[in-house]
């Protein structure tokens, strides 16, 4: 896994960590910022980010926890970071499909059912909150790029028809 070191200064410079989580929708070089768990004090999260060669790199910091109403104390000091140099890893954006669990219908739902394997796999990346175009071209995408795989794993049964 590809790293590079980074000094806070370089870091401050692109942004990194945003002051709010939320600030990043105005930000050209801050991609994300997400949490990863909750400490005692304080919330680590993690920073994706752009640099000026084009590539993208995460950090995992602290950041004042969200406590609502309550009154929490001052972020951390130095993000957590008690170096002059933080490690950044090297990432890409991926679209994953996951396993969720659901509550358990009545009654069979006929619509489901009749469906393609394609348009199971359209609901499926709509459900994790891809657009529905974008969908249907990441269900054929994966449709044939695992093609081969899937013929292996199941035959090829049109021999036969």
């Amino acid at each position: 896994m590809p790293t590079r070191q980074f000094t806070r200064a370089q870091l401050a410079d692109l942004g990194v960590p945003p002051d709010d989580p939320q600030d990043i929708e105005y930000s050209e070089t801050v991609l994300a910022d997400e949490p990863v768990t909750t400490l005692k004090y304080s919330m680590q999260r993690r920073c994706v980010f752009r640099t000026d060669d084009d590539k993208t790199y995460a950090v995992t910091y602290e950041g004042q926890l969200d406590a609502g109403d309550y009154e929490v104390g001052p972020p951390p000091d130095d993000h957590g970071w008690y170096s002059d140099t933080v490690e950044a890893e090297e990432v890409e954006q991926r679209h994953e499909i996951v396993r969720l669990w659901k509550p358990v219908a009545d009654e069979p739902n006929p619509d489901v059912e009749t469906r393609t394997v394609l348009e199971h796999l359209v609901a499926m990346y709509a459900e994790g909150g891809v657009p529905t175009r974008l969908a249907r071209q990441y269900a054929a995408d994966w449709l044939d790029a695992h093609a081969d795989e899937l013929t292996t794993m199941f035959g090829d049964d049109t021999a036969g028809a």
